[in-house]
């Protein structure tokens, strides 16, 4: 496994919302946020996480950047030699690319990047080499104006990596992207992976993840409820192993019943037939061809961000979009409240 470069250990940032009183009007109370999260990032290393809106994953991501205060908890880096030390300042090592950039005006791409440089003492060669590595070198001289929303993605991740970061964390990087555009953003993230870079993606699209990350982090309500490998969460989740076959033909009971196969959902209409199974795949397809039934679609089910929430909580999908759409959501965990909450 990849060496630890940045370890949060119980961190908690709430947001302070107004909660005035007659004898004192401008008084608050800690309202949702981060709570008691303990998360380690690993070099070179993809991390997906994936939560609902609301879940707290751009508050997490503000948090690690730096930007937000660390209320409670201790963050550890690997940023200098071999072992963790305590960081104080998140900023020097870590790159952020938050979910909107406004990327307008008539400067060029060149220009937009060297104006932010010389707020951090970096040469014009950083600039020309990050423009290349992320795929604008033949449109480092288009006005921000005329650039893409994929080409002010790219903008925005050299942004971030003007410092040379050791972590960088992207916001819902693949909203308004195309399926093109999102192609070529996952292959440059790939790239940074490579070169040792560990990055963090932010997103409620599970989808887009795919073939992607190397660990997922699930996130709900401020709370860390799993992490690790994608395969390792999955199984954990009773989310893994899943196939889904549809067809014509007449499926027998005895047909389904077999000691290795757990059938979780069965659909049928006329001789038209759907099903979702766990077990060995190849099993249930030598059933099929012994059945003569004829198979027209075939392959594994990957889990959606609804299904990962249900699985992880124990709750229901009406229950998961109630707590979401919730705006007074409060954290999961049982917290300290002062007399002023």
């Amino acid at each position: 496994m990849a060496r630890v470069v940045l370890a949060l250990d119980k961190v908690q940032h709430r947001h302070q919302l107004p909660a005035p009183r007659w004898f004192k009007p401008w008084a608050k109370r800690s309202g949702p946020g981060i709570v008691k999260l303990s998360l380690d990032l690993h070099e070179g290393s993809i991390l997906g996480l994936v939560g609902p809106n609301g879940a707290g994953k751009t508050t997490l991501l503000r948090l690690m950047a730096g930007i937000l205060p660390l209320q409670q908890g201790a963050v550890s880096g690997r940023f200098r030699g071999e072992t963790l030390h305590p960081v104080e300042d998140l900023r020097p090592w870590v790159g952020h690319m938050p979910e909107q950039v406004r990327w307008q005006g008539h400067q060029s791409v060149v220009q937009a990047l060297t104006e932010l440089a010389d707020m951090r003492n970096v040469p014009i060669k950083r600039v020309l080499s990050l423009v290349k590595l992320v795929g604008l070198s033949d449109r480092s001289e288009e006005v921000l104006n005329n650039l893409s929303q994929g080409m002010r993605q790219r903008l925005s991740i050299a942004a971030a990596l003007l410092g040379s970061p050791k972590v960088l964390l992207l916001d819902e990087p693949f909203n308004g992207l195309d399926p093109v555009a999102a192609r070529a953003f996952t292959d440059l993230v790939k790239t940074l992976a490579s070169k040792g870079v560990s990055v963090v993606i932010s997103s409620h699209m599970v989808g887009h993840l795919n073939g992607l990350i190397d660990r997922v982090a699930l996130l709900h309500q401020g709370q860390l409820l799993d992490e690790g490998p994608l395969g390792e969460v999955e199984r954990r989740l009773g989310l893994a192993g899943r196939y889904r076959a549809a067809g014509t033909g007449s499926l027998s009971e005895d047909l389904l019943q077999h000691p290795d196969i757990e059938v979780l959902e069965h659909h049928a209409e006329g001789q038209a037939w759907e099903l979702t199974f766990r077990g060995p795949a190849s099993t249930l397809m030598v059933n099929l061809m012994e059945a003569a039934v004829h198979v027209e679609r075939w392959g594994p089910v990957e889990p959606d961000l609804v299904e990962w929430l249900c699985a992880a909580t124990g709750m229901e999908v009406d229950d998961i979009s109630l707590n979401v759409q919730a705006p007074s959501m409060v954290p999961l965990a049982t917290v300290e409240v002062g007399e002023d909450e």
